[in-house]
């Protein structure tokens, strides 16, 4: 009974590996779309073969495709590329399945065959012949790339069970594949059903189970002719009469137990597989293996071999492939030669001397087999080596690196070194502005060259060097020394931990400005300059600064030696700034701003602080104190207070706090006697200035009478009515 051993869903182009088995066949069904209605699928090959075409919709103006094969001999190993030739059009891609069957017949895979072309159908049925024990394999597609069979509802056979192993659409059709194991013989039906007039197309092919009989149910691989392998029978009834591997008989067939027999592997062309068959009960069982011999190499292209290859004077009597391989090598304490390079890059018939590596004087041979499958002949030849020994090899840069000093690049050579006549220089270093200042042979290690840099090598310098030969420059030791080439671009491995030079001054990250508030004469005003690193001072540089339109300055006071300057300045009596200050520039005014290494410092002032709140009062309150002669004994005193917001009056020694407002006060006394009082009055703003003292006469008396000029003149009683006279002119 043949049986379907695996699939998988493919568009042209995909790839496959065929399940392992015996009696196969590799089956691709499906349908594609042509953009010219005239053209059809030329073929179908997998992995480069051809496929037989086992059933084909023919020439429509929707989906063309079908049912295509390869049998068990022709199934290539490995990963295979389906590949659909349209006759070189544009086309849509095929799209279906990739099967592989099992117990297939070998001799007539196919006679039972159909399609059918459905125009303006819904529905699509292809009759057929089934076989009992066979696989129906079809491939059906339709012109509408919206509308795919349906697997539960739209397939039906007779007798048979089958399943939609592939729908798809592409860009102008749909392609399907549908497999299944036949139950009986006799005619059928297979029904392709859709849900629109898609104008459906099918083909299809049943492919005949293997007749009942032997098989070989399992094989050893051979690795080299010569090798016992063994294969194991099933379903036989008597002893095999002889077996082939790809044509060749393989002798004798020794019993080893139950129906496994054992036999000696014969030599044939190493092809990588080979075909076991089995001449058993009146027929043949076969199946693949895998198969290699000893003569791993092969010689392909034939002409006239160079003198000195290893081929030199060697005849085969054919233009064939010429499989061959070593017997015994050459000494390797004299020469080592690369067969499998020599071989890969097809250099037999070319000088030796190409894939060889001369390791001391003296001659070797080695000999050589040779197998021509055209003819089956076999036979050795020799090969010989002579070194005499000479160095014609120049040395060659091994390695180049810094130590973690930074002051050498050492040169590991592939030999020892000495400078000839023409000198040690030559040699160039990648990096700006460095070059070699010396290059000479190490004193202890001879093998080593040290170049010393013009400057000390950083752990950013990334760098390569070259050297132009100079004619007797460096070269090895030989007798007819070598010289180094000229090269460039040689790399360094930079293992320097040494910094790069400081030659970027202070940078400032931000200025601190005081705490928002109004200050006062007498007050401090102190910023901090931030740095990006330590700045060391000398003189006294100065913030310059606009105070209410006037310009100061904040003096450096400490700091130095840190990331952090302090400037400050004091107000001064009449400053004035009642919508913040500003900080404009820093200047050295003589001083120095510099770093560990001496970069003076950039003065540019970045992220400095809001000032806006920052406000100066540095102008003291008017203050003033009305004269007043009265004849009041609880007099009011009054006068100016400017924009004082305290006061402090005294009276007769008595302290007043009168409260002003609008600019002015005034303060009601207690009752006082009739006299002569003075009168001081003290204020301070709301910035702490202190008002120049005011003075004024308080006087109380009688009576105010006027003089005959005019003048008043006040009169003092005293209480117990006595009168005293003053006359105020």
């Amino acid at each position: 009974m043949a049986s379907i051993l695996g699939k998988l869903a493919i568009q042209e182009g995909d790839s496959y590996t065929a399940v392992a088995g015996s009696n196969r066949a590799v089956v691709v069904a499906g349908t594609g779309e042509s953009a010219f209605s005239s053209r059809e699928i030329v073929g179908i090959t997998f992995g480069g073969v051809a496929m037989t075409r086992a059933a084909y919709t023919g020439d429509t103006e929707t989906a063309k495709g079908g049912v295509y094969y390869i049998l068990e001999s022709q199934i290539p190993a490995g990963s295979s590329v389906i590949a659909v030739d349209w006759d070189g059009q544009v086309h849509d891609a095929f799209t279906g399945a990739v099967y592989t069957l099992g117990g297939i017949d070998q001799a007539t895979p196919v006679n039972n065959f159909n399609s059918a072309v459905g125009v303006s159908l819904f529905d699509l049925d292809i009759t057929f012949n089934g076989v009992d024990g066979g696989v129906l394999v079809a491939g059906a597609g339709s012109n509408s790339p919206a509308d795919t069979l349906n697997q539960s509802s739209t397939i039906s056979a007779t007798t048979t069970t089958v399943t939609v192993d592939h729908a798809q659409t592409t860009a102008g059709h749909e392609g399907s594949a549908i497999s299944g194991v036949l139950s009986a013989a006799g005619s059928e039906t297979l029904g392709l059903r859709y849900s629109s007039e898609t104008d459906p197309v099918g083909a299809l092919a049943v492919f005949n189970p293997a007749a009942s009989g032997p098989s070989v149910s399992a094989a050893d691989d051979i690795t080299s002719e010569g090798d016992t392998a063994e294969f194991t029978l099933a379903d036989n009834s008597a002893a095999p009469v002889s077996a082939t591997l790809n044509g060749t008989d393989v002798g004798t067939l020794t019993l080893v137990s139950g129906s496994t027999y054992s036999y000696t592997a014969p030599l044939i062309a190493d092809d990588d597989t080979a075909d076991l068959v089995v001449s058993v009960d009146s027929t043949t069982a076969s199946t693949v293996i895998s198969y290699a011999n000893s003569y791993p190499y092969e010689l392909v292209t034939h002409g006239e071999p160079d003198a000195n290859s290893a081929f030199f004077d060697t005849a085969f009597a054919t233009d064939g492939p010429v499989e061959w391989g070593v017997v015994t090598d050459f000494d390797s304490g004299v020469v080592v030669v690369d067969w499998a390079a020599m071989d890969a890059a097809e250099d037999e018939l070319n000088d030796i001397a190409l894939h060889s590596t001369e390791v001391a004087a003296g001659e070797s041979t080695a000999t050589l087999k040779y197998f021509v499958p055209e003819s089956g002949a076999t036979g050795t030849f020799q090969a010989t080596a002579t070194v005499d020994g000479t160095d014609e090899t120049a040395p060659t840069i091994s390695s180049a690196s810094v130590p973690t000093a930074g002051n050498n690049i050492a040169v590991q050579m592939s030999e020892s070194m000495q400078v000839g006549a023409g000198g040690s220089g030559g040699w160039t270093i990648s990096l700006a502005g460095v070059s070699a200042s010396s290059a000479s042979v190490d004193g202890t290690d001879d093998t080593i060259v040290n170049l010393t840099p013009s400057r000390t090598l950083t752990d950013e310098d990334t760098l390569t060097i070259g050297y132009t030969q100079p004619g007797d420059g460096f070269q090895d030791q030989a007798a007819t020394p070598n010289d180094l080439a000229t090269l460039s671009g040689q790399a360094v491995t930079n293992n320097s931990t040494q910094q790069p030079p400081d030659v970027t001054g202070p940078v400032t990250q931000s200025v601190g400005v005081p705490t928002a508030g109004t200050y006062a004469t007498g007050d401090d005003l102190s910023f901090t300059v931030n740095w990006d690193e330590a700045v060391t001072v000398t003189g006294t540089p100065a913030l310059n600064l606009d105070i209410g339109g006037t310009s100061r300055q904040a003096d450096y006071v400490s700091g130095s030696g840190s990331s952090a300057l302090v400037f400050t300045y004091t107000v001064q009596a009449g400053d004035e700034d009642d919508n913040g200050i500003a900080v404009s520039s820093l200047t050295l005014e003589g001083g120095t701003l510099q770093d560990v290494s001496s970069n003076n410092a950039t003065l540019t002032l970045n992220s400095v602080g809001d000032t806006s709140g920052v406000l100066v009062d540095g102008v003291a309150p008017v203050v003033s104190i009305n004269a007043l002669t009265t004849t009041d004994i609880t007099p009011v005193v009054n006068g100016s207070a400017g924009d004082a917001t305290s006061l402090t009056l005294v009276v007769n020694s008595v302290t007043y706090n009168p409260t002003p407002s609008g600019g002015t006060w005034s303060q009601q006394l207690p009752e006082l006697a009739l006299d002569t009082y003075p009168m001081t009055l003290n204020g301070q703003d709301a910035a702490g200035n202190v008002a120049v003292e005011a003075q004024a006469v308080l006087t109380v008396v009688d009576e105010i009478v006027a003089a005959g000029n005019g003048l008043f003149r006040p009169l003092f009683r005293a209480n117990k009515k006595s009168t005293f006279k003053n006359l105020f002119r």
